[in-house]
């Protein structure tokens, strides 16, 4: 099944850590993705449009993703005093 950038995801707000593992799950899928077509010479239709769709999230969603943890997840979870990530 392709993976859509902006589809449903499972989980709602109310659950964010399952958002969060829900995206982490679409990055793994997109790379997966880009390591399985990465030997290729040619392409079919259905893989191209796989590819693009992949580049396309790397481009533009995942800046998105990295910048919402870091602005945002890692701050609270330092502030709770129960996280002692490195950075």
């Amino acid at each position: 099944m392709p993976v859509v950038i902006g589809a449903k995801p499972e989980n709602s707000f109310a659950e964010p850590i399952g958002l969060l593992e829900d995206c982490h799950r679409r990055i793994e899928r997109f790379l997966s993705v880009l390591a399985q077509l990465s030997g290729q010479v040619s392409l079919t239709a259905d893989q191209r449009a796989s590819l693009e769709t992949a580049l396309r999230y790397f481009r533009e969603a995942a800046p998105k993703h990295t910048a919402d943890e870091e602005e945002t997840l890692f701050p609270r979870f330092r502030g709770c005093g129960r996280w002692t990530g490195a950075r």
